[in-house]
């Protein structure tokens, strides 16, 4: 029996600064190009952080920064594929793991 792909979450971050760095344009180019089986595409208003380094999405709670809008797609379903470990170690982990991460971080 073949198993079946689950739909990915992608979670956009409309706040400000994301939205003045292509978050808009981010967000239409994966509603236009990922199926319905392949990811719902949802916005968010509360910040990821790394607003410097927007726009930012979630997916499946995995961060990534600066997304491109006319690579968002292509973004998306390489690191669906093979999910990448980031240089920060941001891409690796949950959103809910950004505080203790932010913490550790301002401990150095």
């Amino acid at each position: 029996m073949e198993s079946q792909k689950s739909q990915a979450t992608i979670k956009v971050c409309m706040h400000r600064d994301c939205k003045e760095r292509g978050s808009a344009a981010v967000l239409q180019n994966l509603r236009d190009g990922l199926s319905r089986e392949e990811a719902v595409v949802l916005t968010v208003d509360e910040c990821m952080s790394y607003c410097a380094l927007g726009p930012n999405i979630a997916i499946n709670d995995n961060l990534v920064t600066g997304v491109k809008p006319f690579l968002a797609v292509e973004t998306v379903r390489a690191e669906l594929q093979n999910p990448s470990c980031k240089a920060d170690g941001v891409g690796s982990r949950p959103l809910e793991d950004l505080d203790t991460l932010i913490d550790d971080i301002e401990k150095l």
